[in-house]
């Protein structure tokens, strides 16, 4: 079966692009052959990415990004490249079901104690799949060592950070290689949803690519984020390339 897929660079920001089943079957015949590390990338991700900093470096160093928002997808046709979405919740549920097919260990990094203790015991009873460990997302710098040293004991194969950008991109950046897992993705607030205490947006706004709408209406303190998200739609109408 031919996968079709391609791959094009976004400033310095990685992309694999194409349908959603054929990115999917992508990364599934890349896990394995060297420690991946995907981003599923939004248009707040590539405005964080535009202000030069860690989290920047971070994007560009990942092993590829995947289009996760509609700004994304509208970003990259302007650039001449047709590509379906890969949202995130969808992507950690494919790899889940993946999991589950090939025996694959996970671990959950992220989120309050309570939220992941949930969403790996809910992901154990929903994918059938074997979660070896789980660890809450607030703890700083100091004690990153732990964390690795307690996600390498686990013998874990995919790692899945809920931490939120930027926080788990610079976590992954600063710890790739030490993490020993054959798999690394972020996943925002995917365990809050998993965990069932979050509700993901209904389909209507899925299919017309508005989630981060339903998102900010159900939790107001997103709405700061408004002004970078308007700036990525003046930016992605203004410009002619």
């Amino acid at each position: 079966m031919n996968i079709l897929v391609g791959r094009f660079l976004l400033k310095d920001i990685p992309m694999v692009y194409g349908r959603q089943d054929d990115i999917y079957s992508f990364i599934k015949g890349e896990i394995g052959k060297e420690k991946l590390w995907i981003v599923t990338l939004n248009a707040l991700m590539y405005m964080e990415y535009l202000k030069g900093n860690e989290y920047s470096e971070a994007i560009s160093k990942a092993s590829f990004s995947i289009p996760d928002g509609v700004g994304i997808v509208k970003l990259l046709k302007k650039k001449g490249i047709e590509t379906e979405r890969c949202p995130g919740i969808d992507t950690m549920k494919y790899l889940l079901e993946l999991s589950h097919m090939n025996n694959y260990r996970i671990f959950l990094l992220g989120s309050e104690e309570s939220i992941v203790k949930q969403a790996a015991e809910r992901i154990e009873k929903m994918f059938k799949v074997n979660i070896v460990g789980y660890h809450h997302g607030y703890f700083d710098t100091n004690n990153e060592g732990e964390v690795v040293r307690k996600i390498n004991d686990s013998k874990t194969d995919l790692l899945f950070v809920g931490m939120g950008i930027p926080k788990q991109e610079s976590f992954i950046l600063r710890n790739f290689e030490t993490l020993e897992a054959k798999l690394m993705m972020g996943v925002g607030g995917s365990f809050g949803v998993f965990a069932g205490v979050t509700k993901r947006a209904p389909l209507f706004f899925q299919k017309v690519g508005l989630e981060w709408l339903y998102r900010m209406l159900e939790e107001p303190h997103r709405i700061k984020k408004i002004p970078d998200l308007f700036k990525f739609y003046v930016n992605l109408y203004r410009t002619k390339n």
